[in-house]
């Protein structure tokens, strides 16, 4: 079973949602999930069977423990049979940095345990959430570690501003406006985006307009190639398909028309096998978010 929480309030700014697959009693699960490259980090506590780690085109890992599987600029496959128990941790596109002292640039494309990112201390909630069988506590456990954690300042807000810029203009805005925007320079945003996402601003523009043309791809079965290069920025239809190999491990026609009418509007790719599926995802999302201004 799958099942989704929203983070507290102040959380949510840089945590998606927390997830969770558990097997009923006596259940083996075989898990598929297909990974594109979004940037975005996840942090997996796994409890019971390890699973399989396939980079598209590359090498296949054994990971029988926990890991935070930090931004990437390759597509993965995650296979799993039998007894399954994750909890996991979505990171919105550049959430990871407020938690962590270290330049998220030092775990791009890899694994690392969860202490060596977030400290020993991770070691104990790791105890606390294997023995919690409740979705509600074990959200409470995890939004108040990462309240105890979140650290904001001038650095993180300048980041923030020119990454907002970024996204804003699909992935085109030019360093040169990221800077004005951000009151930096052009030399000191790319450092930001280092400390903040572990990419320069025009990798994670391209990125942008990957998974700009691929919702637009999947949402509308009747587009054009060529209108959906076009509408995401693209110089032509070539430098599309190029990037679309790179980023998701396929071709664009494999996708035309995959996602579901009925997903959420703002789909992020890793979750497409399981939105496909509406017997097996179901969204818990814990309380009403309050309204801004209000406590």
């Amino acid at each position: 079973m799958y099942r989704l929480r929203l983070p507290a309030e102040p959380l949510r700014r840089y945590i998606e949602n927390y997830w969770f697959v558990s097997h009923a009693p006596g259940e083996d699960v075989d898990l598929r999930v297909e990974v594109f490259v979004d940037a975005r980090a996840d942090l997996i506590f796994n409890f019971e069977a390890s699973y399989r780690r396939v980079v598209i085109g590359g090498g296949v890992t054994e990971h029988d423990r926990s890991n935070l599987d930090a931004q990437r600029l390759v597509p993965i496959r995650i296979l799993q049979h039998g007894r399954v128990r994750i909890v996991g941790v979505r990171f919105h596109l550049g959430g990871l940095a407020p938690f962590t002292r270290v330049r998220v640039a030092a775990w791009s494309g890899q694994t690392p345990s969860p202490e060596r990112v977030f400290g020993d201390e991770t070691r104990e909630l790791e105890r606390a959430l294997r023995a919690e069988p409740d979705l509600a506590a074990s959200g409470q456990m995890l939004d108040e570690f990462f309240l105890a954690r979140l650290r904001l300042d001038r650095a993180q807000a300048a980041f923030e501003r020119a990454l907002s810029a970024l996204v804003a203009g699909d992935g085109r805005a030019p360093v040169s406006l990221l800077a004005e925007v951000a009151a930096s320079s052009p030399r000191q945003i790319e450092r930001l985006f280092a400390r903040g996402l572990g990419f320069p601003p025009k990798t994670v523009g391209r990125v942008l307009r990957f998974q700009s043309a691929l919702r637009q791809l999947m949402s509308d079965p009747g587009v054009s190639l060529g209108e959906v290069a076009a509408a995401a920025g693209y110089f032509d239809q070539a430098h599309f398909v190029r990037d679309f190999r790179i980023f998701s491990g396929g071709v664009p026609r494999g996708y035309r028309g995959y996602y579901p009418p009925e997903g959420p509007a703002d789909f992020a790719p890793n979750v497409v096998v399981f939105v496909q599926d509406a017997a097996l995802a179901t969204a818990e999302t814990g309380p009403e978010p309050t309204p801004e201004g209000e406590s």
